[in-house]
This record gives C-alpha cells, sequence and structure tokens, in this order.
C-alpha cells in the first residue's frame, strides 16, 4: 500500500511538472452557433516555419506543449469555415500558460448560409430556438433550474407560490414539454422530474434553450416543444473550478463546489451541491378554501377549511465524470450523478361544516405529517468516432433509477364549534407510500455533412421505461388497540413502457431557402397491471411522426420560418395509476389505466427582424389535438367530487408570441416577450372539465440590465402569469418582480451577488372552481419576499 501511494504521489508531482512547461491552449467555437468546433486541424509555426499541428477535441479544445521562448502563429483552418490566423503569439517564460481562444466564421458563399439572430442582453433567439445564458440572469443565482426557467418566455412554473416546481410552457401543463439534459434524455418524466430538475444549481447550467418546433430527431413525446438544459463543460486545460455559498432572508442557504482536471488526452471533473428551502414557522404556506355545497342547483351548506403547511426541503447532488480521447477522432465519455432530497411537510387543515342557514354542523381538524425522501441515480456512457472528414458516429447509453418513499402520518379530530375536542378518539390514519423508477435509454446517431447545401441525419432508439407503485394504508382500530392494515389491490400498480424509435433527416441549403425535412417512426409496447386478478390493460401501437421546416432569409437582418409536425403526448404515470386519492375532503382524485396517448399536428410561423440595437420576432402556433387526456368531474356526494382522467374529445391551442430587445444606451438593455393563448373543446359539451390542464391565457416577462462601471451589474425583472379559465375553473393572474446587484471583484474571480424576490410579495394563487355539487374560492399565500446573498471565487 505504501508503494502505491508512492508511485500515486510521483505521478502527481510528474503531472505537476508537466503542468509547469509553456503552452498555447484554448478552445475553438463557431461565431454562428457558439458551439465547440471539434477535430479541425490546429497548426503552430514560429517565423514562418512549420513546428507542430494537432487536431482539436470533441469539445473543441487544444493544446501546443514543451515549448520554448519565442513568438509563434497559430492558423486554423478547415472545410465550411474561414482560415483564421492570430500572429505575434510571444512566450517570454519556461512556465507560461498562454490562453487564446479562437471563434471560427463560416465560410459564406451565398446569403443562404448567413444565419439571422437577435443577440441583445439576455435573450438570444435564433430560427426556432429561443436562448438564455445562467451567467446572463444574476436574479436566478443560487436557485435550481426552475428559478431559471421561469424567467423565460411563455414560460409558467407550477408548485406553490415561490417554490418552482415543473415547466409549464405555452399555458399547458408539464406532460406536454420535453425536457432534455445536454440534448439527451435523463428519465425526467414521471415522479422523478421535479426531483431531477431541483438537483441542478443554476451554477451548473451554461444556458437552456427552448425549441418549439423540434425536428425528427427528439422524441415524439415533445407535443408542446423541447427544453434542452445545457450544463457547464469543463473544456479549459489546467485545474478550475468554483466555490459558491449563498444564505436567504427565510433561513435557507445554498453551496457548491466544482472542480475540473484537464491534460491533453483526459478530463476529471465533480461537483457537489447543496441547497435547503424553509418555510417554516412563521413562513409556513397557509391556504384558505370556502366552498359553498351545492344540491340541485339549491345552497345545502358551507364548509370554511383553512390549512397551514410547513415545508424544509433540504436538496444535494453530487457528479463525478471523465472523459477520454482514446484515438484521432474518438472519445469516450463516463459520468455517474446521484441526488437526493428530503421535504418534511407537517401540515393543519381546521374545516368547519355549516348548514344551509349557516349554523354549526360539525368541525374536523385533521393533522398531516409526511416526509418525502427522493434518492435517484444516473449513469451515463457515451463515445463518438468521427468517421471521415464530415462523417460522426455517436452513441450512448443512459440508466437511471430512482426511489421515492412518502409515508403519512394523519389525525383527524372532532372538535366542538369552540375547538374542544369531542372525544379522545381521533382517527389515525398512516399511508405508506412508496414509488420505483427504472428508465434506460440507448441511443445510436450518425451525421454526415456531404457538403455546404446537405447534411443526412440518421438515428434509432430504444428507451425502457418502468414505474411501480406501492401504496398501504394503516388504520388504528380503538377495541384492539392497533393499527389495522388495508391494502387495496388497485394501490399496487405498475407500468411498463419499451419504446423503439427509428428516424432520417435531411437539412438542405440552396439559395435563400434552408429546410429541414425529417420522419420519426415510434413503436410502444406498455403494460400496466395491478396485483388484483385480471386488472390489467396491455397492448402496443406504431406512430410515424413526420416534421418539416423552412427558413427563407428575406435578407442578412431578416428571416421567415414555417415549420409542421406530428408528435404524441403519452400518459403520465399519476394519471394512469388507479390510487384513490382524497387527501382534499371536498375532491377525490384517481387515475385511469385504460387511457392512451393523444396525437398532435402542430404548426408555426415565425418572423424575426434585427437591428444592431434592436429586434424583434412574431411567432403564431397551433396544435390540433385528437384523444384528448381529459380531467372529468363527476359528483359522488353533497359537496364531494370525483377527478378522473379519460381520452374525451378532441381540442386545439393556438397562440401569438411576441419578443424582442432593445439597447437605449450603451449600458441599459430592455428584453421583453408577451404570449397569448387559448384553446377550444371540439365538443363543450362531452366530458366537462378543463378543455386542456392547467393552460393558462397569457404571459409576459420583462428583464432590464444596466452596467454600472466595468464590474458591477443590477438587473431587475418583471414576470406575469395570465388567468387559467375554463368553465370549470378560473386561476387569478400572478405577478411580481425581482431584482439583483452583482460586483465582481479580484480580476473577476470573485463577484458578491445580491438578490431579492418578489420585492412586493404578490405571488400568491387565488383559485375559483365550480360544479354541480360545489363552488369553491381558495386563495394559496406564502411569503414570497426573499433576500438571497450570494458569494463565489472561480480558480
Amino acid at each position: 500500500m505504501i508503494k502505491l501511494y508512492k508511485s500515486l504521489l510521483l505521478c502527481f508531482i510528474g503531472a505537476a511538472c508537466c503542468a509547469q512547461e509553456a503552452q498555447i491552449r484554448g478552445v475553438i467555437t463557431d461565431k454562428e452557433n457558439n458551439g465547440a468546433v471539434s477535430y479541425i486541424p490546429v497548426q503552430l509555426f514560429e517565423n514562418n516555419k512549420f513546428v507542430k499541428g494537432v487536431v482539436s477535441g470533441q469539445n473543441g479544445d487544444y493544446n501546443f506543449d514543451k515549448l520554448s521562448r519565442g513568438t509563434y502563429t497559430v492558423k486554423v483552418s478547415g472545410v465550411g469555415y474561414e482560415l483564421l490566423q492570430i500572429d505575434q503569439i510571444t512566450i517570454t517564460a519556461k512556465n507560461q500558460h498562454h490562453e487564446l481562444n479562437l471563434i471560427l466564421l463560416p465560410m459564406v458563399s451565398q446569403l443562404s448560409e448567413v444565419i439571422v439572430k437577435g443577440d441583445i442582453g439576455v435573450t438570444k433567439i435564433e430560427p426556432g430556438k429561443i436562448v438564455y445564458k445562467a451567467s446572463d440572469l444574476p436574479v436566478a443565482k443560487g436557485s435550481s433550474v426552475g428559478d431559471m426557467l421561469r424567467l423565460m418566455p411563455s414560460v409558467a412554473m407550477g408548485g406553490p407560490p415561490g417554490v418552482p416546481r415543473d415547466i409549464r410552457y405555452r399555458g399547458l401543463e408539464k406532460s406536454y414539454t420535453l425536457v432534455l439534459i445536454d440534448g439527451k434524455n435523463a428519465g425526467i418524466t414521471g415522479n422523478n422530474r421535479e426531483v431531477v430538475l431541483n438537483q441542478i444549481p443554476v451554477s451548473a447550467i451554461e444556458r437552456i434553450e427552448i425549441i418549439a418546433s423540434p425536428g425528427a430527431q427528439y422524441d415524439g413525446d415533445g407535443m408542446n416543444g423541447v427544453v434542452n438544459i445545457i450544463l457547464k463543460k469543463n473544456a479549459r486545460y489546467g485545474t478550475h473550478g468554483l466555490i459558491m455559498a449563498g444564505i436567504n432572508s427565510l433561513g435557507g442557504y445554498n453551496a457548491s463546489v466544482q472542480a475540473s482536471h484537464k491534460v491533453k488526452s483526459a478530463e476529471f471533473y465533480g461537483a457537489y451541491d447543496r441547497n435547503l428551502v424553509a418555510l417554516t414557522d412563521g413562513n409556513s404556506m397557509t391556504e384558505t378554501n370556502k366552498v359553498t355545497v351545492l344540491k340541485n342547483g339549491e345552497v345545502s351548506g358551507y364548509q370554511d377549511i383553512f390549512s397551514k403547511e410547513s415545508r424544509k426541503i433540504i436538496s444535494d447532488n453530487i457528479k463525478l465524470g471523465m472523459r477520454w480521447n482514446l484515438w484521432k477522432g474518438a472519445d469516450v465519455r463516463t459520468e455517474y450523478v446521484r441526488g437526493w432530497q428530503k421535504e418534511e411537510k407537517i401540515k393543519t387543515q381546521d374545516t368547519r361544516v355549516l348548514k344551509a342557514d349557516q349554523s354549526f354542523g360539525s368541525r374536523t381538524l385533521r393533522t398531516e405529517d409526511q416526509t418525502e425522501d427522493w434518492s435517484f441515480n444516473e449513469y451515463i456512457v457515451q463515445f463518438s468516432q468521427k468517421l471521415s472528414a464530415n462523417g460522426k458516429l455517436n452513441l450512448s447509453y443512459n440508466h437511471v433509477d430512482g426511489h421515492y418513499p412518502k409515508p403519512k402520518y394523519q389525525t383527524d379530530q372532532k372538535l366542538s364549534v369552540t375547538r374542544e375536542p369531542l372525544d379522545s378518539k381521533p382517527a389515525l390514519t398512516n399511508t405508506f407510500e412508496n414509488n420505483y423508477d427504472r428508465n434506460d435509454f440507448i441511443q445510436a446517431d450518425y451525421s454526415l455533412k456531404r457538403n455546404h447545401i446537405f447534411t443526412f441525419n440518421t438515428g434509432l432508439k430504444y428507451s425502457g421505461r418502468n414505474r411501480e407503485n406501492i401504496q398501504i394504508v394503516d388504520k388504528f382500530d380503538y377495541n384492539k388497540n392497533q393499527y389495522i392494515t388495508s391494502q387495496s389491490p388497485t394501490n399496487n400498480f405498475s407500468s411498463s413502457e419499451k419504446i423503439l424509435a427509428g428516424y432520417a433527416q435531411s437539412v438542405m441549403t440552396k439559395g435563400r431557402l434552408r429546410s429541414e425535412i425529417g420522419i420519426r417512426a415510434e413503436y410502444t409496447d406498455f403494460y400496466n397491471e395491478t396485483i388484483e386478478a385480471g386488472y390489467s390493460t396491455k397492448g402496443n401501437y406504431f406512430i410515424p411522426l413526420p416534421s418539416a421546416s423552412f427558413i427563407y432569409n428575406l435578407d442578412t437582418t431578416q428571416f421567415l420560418k414555417f415549420s409542421v409536425d406530428r408528435k404524441i403526448r403519452r400518459a403520465s404515470f399519476k394519471d394512469l395509476s388507479p390510487f384513490v386519492d382524497s387527501s382534499d375532503v371536498a375532491k377525490i382524485k384517481t387515475g385511469n389505466p385504460l387511457l392512451r396517448p393523444e396525437k398532435a399536428w402542430g404548426f408555426e410561423l415565425g418572423y424575426m427582424k434585427t437591428a444592431s440595437k434592436w429586434n424583434m420576432g412574431v411567432n403564431l402556433f397551433r396544435r390540433q389535438i385528437t384523444g384528448l387526456i381529459q380531467k372529468v368531474l363527476y359528483d359522488v356526494a353533497d359537496g364531494v367530487v370525483l377527478e378522473k382522467p379519460d381520452n374525451f374529445n378532441s381540442a386545439y391551442i393556438q397562440g401569438v408570441e411576441l419578443i424582442g430587445a432593445v439597447q437605449p444606451l450603451p449600458f441599459w438593455s430592455i428584453n421583453g416577450s408577451y404570449s397569448r393563448f387559448g384553446s377550444k373543446l371540439k365538443n363543450e359539451n362531452e366530458g366537462g372539465g378543463d378543455a386542456i390542464k392547467d393552460q393558462f391565457n397569457w404571459c409576459a416577462k420583462m428583464i432590464s440590465d444596466f452596467t454600472i462601471g466595468k464590474n458591477t451589474f443590477f438587473q431587475v425583472a418583471w414576470n406575469g402569469i395570465g388567468p387559467k379559465v375554463s368553465s370549470q375553473k378560473e386561476e387569478k393572474t400572478l405577478a411580481y418582480w425581482d431584482a439583483s446587484i452583482s460586483q465582481y471583484l479580484v480580476k473577476k474571480k470573485i463577484m458578491l451577488s445580491v438578490r431579492m424576490m418578489d420585492i412586493f410579495n404578490t405571488n400568491n394563487k387565488q383559485t375559483i372552481e365550480y360544479t354541480t355539487a360545489q363552488t369553491s374560492e381558495k386563495v394559496q399565500d406564502i411569503p414570497g419576499r426573499q433576500v438571497f446573498i450570494n458569494l463565489s471565487y472561480s480558480f
């Protein structure tokens, strides 16, 4: 063992010595798409004499080492790019490290190869894509990905106010949007979507892309678009990292440590992040729900429900990975991610029941003590091989498994009108629920760029998704003085989906026109079952998913885009599960294992105009949906309704999006967006319930940036989400302001950031719901105003 330690020490010393040799190194990127340029020749000259040549790595990195003192020239040339030459690079010391990042310009031979983009302030706009960089959003610093997503155009976040849980894009609920990490499916579906997203801190994100009309290379699930979360890449040579810590005024905190070490042919990296959200004591969430009970259209009584909920959420995430250049043109990357989150909730619910004349009927105090102790593991292996000058093969395997136990201890105590206990034997119910996820994704993609006009892409993908949910209910029997277990067979539910997909896509640029035409085909085999004999569903379906988009450059400053595609939306695990949820005394919820996927044709028409100090764009879209999965409400008792999903009806959603930016002064930029949506059932009398779940009417965002001197930045953001209105439900408009100020110190290695979220404490939810059995008016409030202080150090 001592010999091993000595050997490791010698290796470390040797690596350190190598790091002291003079080097010229950096990263090569493409100016048009801001992406890495892989496997392009880089040449080094001294006094016009060739010294050596290298090829950039997969992440665009290159390195000339073991250099002597002198003056050098670096040249980069490759198919499709203009020659780049950097002269007068002087090495004056033996241990000098010269960082030289290079940006290549595409070789433009015709107008169609000019990509029109809008790039002012925060928002980066390009055909079919909106991009936000994490570094441009200090108002989200020190939070998870949800706080960054809620600032993006046409986006709202689910969950309680101030606790962004899941993305709602273009007015539709979460399952209509496909969420990817680095372009790959990371098991962000079903129960683990919220957990995985909560684990990703803004400090680990490079940018987020929203693709409204994804092509054939993306899964068919993205009916309403794709959100692609791009994590930071550690592409610089040597040892680098980030240390960050922060606190907030409600007693929460965040901490992050990221580090990477890169040598010529390998890279090692790791990160650990922790976040605490504390909504306890005086900062707990409250909910007031006033229910009017109806019978035959007449008022038969009232329910006055007041709830108070305390939450404490601790999230941890660790990531370890490596990337290795196996041989020329070949890279392999392995990564392991583990996340775990513990959410402790204590809720009290005081329900007063009044008769029609408002005289006292009954009163119940319910106490719920629930812990959601979630964890997941992700294993990633990716291999890429450049097969020719313009051909590349990518192979990847992702495995994600999750475990989500949710024990809940519930007490129901009957009270008098003055809130005194009526007996010493309250109803005691313990619920033990466990969720298990197992996801496997195997994918192969091949891309061949024949010339500057034509590119061909093709690939195969296998997705295996398995979920299991088990629920056991224990009720205390005072006669036997013990808990009696009642385990309904339908409360042991499992779901399995095996999806085999293939796609082919051609990308062609000719004249002013750029086209992407593709076809994706997906075959799905599914099986749902409970332990109850004969209670199972199985089947399969095949669906072709064509897509096409056309971009026409009117000139170098403006373009038109039209796209059409076909997508599906599979039922979520919660919608499939036949579990009965009676936690809400006025609404019982259950799923439906017989659900089938929705299908939709999507149409997009967009225009954008750019100038040096402003840009603006408009987008029209429509989704024509059949087999709509709809929440149907049934009256089951006085004041009680049952909510169950079914494939009722067909519907459409359509909308318009306006987005733009202006830079009125060199130190001031404003980005803004306004979106309006609407949906309608083909037959409004069929099924009842919401036309399309959680569909809000409009969305508006504004972000204003001020640069004060060289190292001080001020940002203010306004967020407005219009009402959700249907025949049975209305959720009032939400609007709130955020602001931050950031100061760079010590050559921008240290940054101090102070931000305030929900400045005027207006982020609360107000909901009105109507059925034939009741009318409900609910207000959900939380101390939204929080002050965050963050300090980070980059090395």
